[in-house]
């Protein structure tokens, strides 16, 4: 009888540790959907007038394409704004820093804004800044679309294309010659643009 007691006694525990991890595991699943951002929610950002001043406050996050042409801004005190290129020289949100440049050349038409919200990836002397177009026969088919564009120190501006002939980024190094023979030599690949940016600045900084 008591070797019964036991059984079933054991068995109710082994249930009952069952029950709880089946909980705990609910309770998990529970907290990751709680957790996960919900497309379009609102992110601790910054805007930079077009005079200079920050302010901080909350941008709605959109997709690539979209932050590119406008942003929802909320501030501290829950006033609602929305910005244009036109209105703003700078906004950064989700650890994403925007400026506003002209629109690339090649995507410039009649009906395109003069200037842009362009994602800066990399800072400096020269900085490099990536401009997100949508999918056509002409971009690649997995991943987003996007073209990079080279801000030099002289304010001169060069796009980089990732599906046509990338070696011609070296055009934008004349003043580095080793650099661009480099490039053109195939001694860096499409993948390599961010760090040709970051050896073109520690050139720079040094004196040339």
């Amino acid at each position: 009888m008591k070797h019964i007691r036991t059984s079933v006694l054991l068995a109710l525990i082994i249930g009952s540790g069952f029950l709880f991890s089946d909980v705990w595991a609910q309770e998990g699943k529970e907290k990751e959907k709680k957790t996960k951002r919900p497309k379009n929610s609102y992110e601790q950002g910054y805007i930079v007038a077009n005079h200079g001043d920050t302010t901080y406050g909350y941008i709605r996050i959109q997709d690539y394409f979209l932050n590119q042409r406008q942003l929802k801004f909320v501030d501290d005190y829950g006033v609602r704004a929305k910005y244009t290129p036109d209105r703003i020289k700078a906004f950064g949100v989700d650890g994403r820093d925007y400026e506003v440049l002209p629109t690339p050349i090649n995507f410039a038409g009649l009906f395109s804004d003069s200037t842009i919200f362009l994602l800066r990836t990399v800072q400096g002397p020269a900085s490099l800044y990536r401009f997100y177009t949508r999918r056509s026969v002409f971009t690649l088919k997995q991943g987003p679309a996007y073209i990079d564009l080279i801000k030099k120190p002289d304010g001169s501006l060069h796009e980089v294309s990732y599906n046509f002939k990338w070696v011609r980024i070296a055009d934008a190094f004349p003043d580095f010659p080793e650099l661009a023979d480099a490039i053109r030599n195939e001694l860096f690949k499409p993948e390599d643009t961010e760090r040709i940016i970051e050896r073109y600045n520690e050139w720079y900084v040094k004196g040339k």
